[in-house]
């Protein structure tokens, strides 16, 4: 919110409100004294960022959504040193629409289907069903080793916590519990639903069973963050993602290019 005199720099745009004076995006003139508060946001200056040489495809359209699958390395939003390479800042540009946001996380090493609200109006309706868990989510991971698991779906219960300081989330007693449902495909490759969601879960899970994800930098070791290190890419994908449509009782399905690519492709397919 901006209150008492508009400074001269940097330069302030009207938000949506409907108590505002200004008309939304409107440029509110420095030395203005506001008689109340006025919703307004502004373009910080950012640092130089590195182009990232990889891009997203769009996969499908819903009311008020782009579905688009995300390649590895490329952050779905800023994460403190990425905001213009960023699969949001990206679709801002193109289809010249600053309301565009991810209605769920999707880590940067994760590939795989993203969905973006693209009306503010639509936003909390799609963001309520991964809140509510009533979006379902299916991941495929190729891993370093065999995980002793058969073909019919399991529940993986495990408490997990974040450790301040340390990127890795800790098994420990005491943890939020999660609840993950996993099956083997063939050897080495396995799907996951997730039914709760924590930071990291999918890749913890799979390092507990004894067979960390191929390409994972945090499990087992953390080799640190290096964000324009593409030599490793992780095997991990967001292959299947159903979601219900703003302002209708459709459910729609959506499935990931990268699922006939042989990282995630099973033998038999």
């Amino acid at each position: 919110m901006l209150s008492g005199r508009v400074p001269d720099s940097p330069v302030f745009y009207a938000g949506r409100a409907g108590d505002s004076p200004f008309q939304f995006g409107e440029i509110i003139p420095a030395g203005t004294v506001l008689v109340k508060p006025v919703l307004a946001w502004f373009h910080p200056d950012t640092a130089h960022e590195a182009a990232i040489p990889f891009d997203y495809a769009v996969v499908g359209t819903a009311a008020g959504l782009v579905v688009v699958d995300k390649p590895c390395f490329l952050p779905a939003t800023s994460n403190g040193r990425l905001v213009r390479e960023t699969v949001q800042t990206r679709l801002r540009v193109r289809y010249r629409n600053p309301d565009i946001v991810p209605v769920h996380r999707l880590d940067r090493l994760t590939c795989g289907l993203l969905a973006c609200a693209t009306d503010v109006a639509a936003r909390g309706f799609y963001q309520q069903q991964f809140a509510e868990r009533t979006a379902r989510k299916t991941y495929r991971a190729r891993l370093c080793a065999e995980p002793g698991i058969g073909s019919e779906w399991q529940e993986i219960v495990l408490p997990m916590r974040r450790v301040p300081g340390q990127r890795a989330v800790e098994v420990a007693v005491g943890g939020v519990e999660t609840r993950t449902h996993v099956r083997a495909l063939d050897s080495r490759l396995v799907e996951l639903q997730p039914l709760t969601g924590f930071t990291h879960q999918l890749r913890v899970v799979c390092a507990y069973l004894g067979a960390p994800i191929e390409g994972d930098d945090t499990y087992p070791v953390d080799v640190g963050l290096q964000l324009h290190n593409y030599s490793t890419p992780m095997k991990l994908c967001a292959t299947r993602l159903e979601l219900r449509e703003w302002g209708s009782d459709r459910r729609l399905v959506w499935t990931s290019p990268r699922v006939a690519e042989s990282d995630f492709r099973v033998s038999r397919e």
